[in-house]
Parts: C-alpha cells; sequence; structure tokens
C-alpha cells in the first residue's frame, strides 16, 4: 500500500523548464527556444513589428488595449506555443525522446505539467503508437528527465523560475 501511495505522489509530480538552468551552464535559453521554431517564424526573427496589449485600468476596472512596437520573437516561448507547435513537424516520430518531451513543454508556453500529461500529448504527436517515447514507462520517462543534462527540466516549484 506504501507503495501504491508513493507511486500515485510521483505521477501527480509537476515538471517544467527551467529557464535560469541554461544561465547556470552558459546556455541561452532565448536562443535554445528559438532554435525549435518553425521556419517561416524564425526568418522573421528580430522584424519590428506591432503587438496589441490588453491593459486593465485598476481604478475603473475597465479593459482597453494598445498597440507596442517590438522585435518579433521577443517572447520566443509563446511564438512556439501559439504557432509552431500547431505545425504537422512539430514533434516527429523520430526524434529523441528528452527533445520531444521539452517540445511538448514549449507547446504549452512552459506550463507545469505531469509526466502522464507529457505522455499524452506525444501520444497525439503519434497517432500510431509506435514512437519510441510511447514505448517508455512513466518510472523510466522519470528517470530519463532526471538524468537531462542539456534540456533544464525539472520539478515545478523547486528553484523553478517561470
Amino acid at each position: 500500500m506504501v507503495m501504491e501511495e508513493i507511486s500515485q505522489d510521483e505521477s501527480s509530480a509537476q515538471y517544467m523548464v527551467d529557464p535560469t538552468w541554461f544561465d547556470e551552464n552558459r546556455f541561452s535559453f532565448e536562443d535554445v527556444v528559438q532554435s525549435r521554431m518553425c521556419e517561416t517564424c524564425h526568418d522573421r526573427l528580430d522584424e519590428e513589428v506591432e503587438e496589441r496589449y490588453t491593459v486593465l485600468d485598476k481604478k475603473t476596472g475597465r479593459t482597453s488595449f494598445e498597440i507596442r512596437r517590438g522585435k518579433y520573437g521577443a517572447d520566443p516561448i509563446r511564438i512556439v506555443r501559439d504557432d509552431c507547435s500547431k505545425k504537422r513537424h512539430y514533434i516527429t516520430p523520430d526524434m529523441p525522446t528528452l527533445e520531444a518531451v521539452f517540445r511538448v513543454f514549449l507547446a504549452n508556453g512552459n506550463a507545469p505539467l505531469t509526466l502522464g500529461h507529457v505522455r499524452e500529448q506525444l501520444a497525439e504527436w503519434c497517432p500510431g503508437g509506435g514512437c519510441q517515447w510511447l514505448l517508455l514507462p512513466l518510472d523510466q520517462l522519470e528517470r530519463l528527465i532526471q538524468h537531462d543534462r542539456y534540456y533544464g527540466i525539472r520539478p515545478a516549484g523547486v528553484g523553478v523560475a517561470a
């Protein structure tokens, strides 16, 4: 019975990509995320763009909008989440397991996810079911993530900055 409780706790543990891990290991988190952008978005990097932002007036409680100018790609996770992750070859069946897992986190805006939820999303990218990452039991996937030395995937809330 104790084993069941432990595995239930482990299955509810949430993970995310820790951007500070990249700084600590002399990598650029922004560059790594930008390298996962689709070709169309990658070609637009640093293009001057206007974006519409919602602004809440705290006194009146009313919402208004303002237009801000900036560089395309300033928020690479948003671009991957809103655009690139919707494209057909964002995750492919022959992709290494941790790369596919990393891309799932980016596709979700780096929100904390359980490994069960990550596997569910990976299954959507592999409708035939023969992908290598779907063959891994959750405990092996967790061990793989615990030994990650490149993607910065860490338990959520343990020194992880969003």
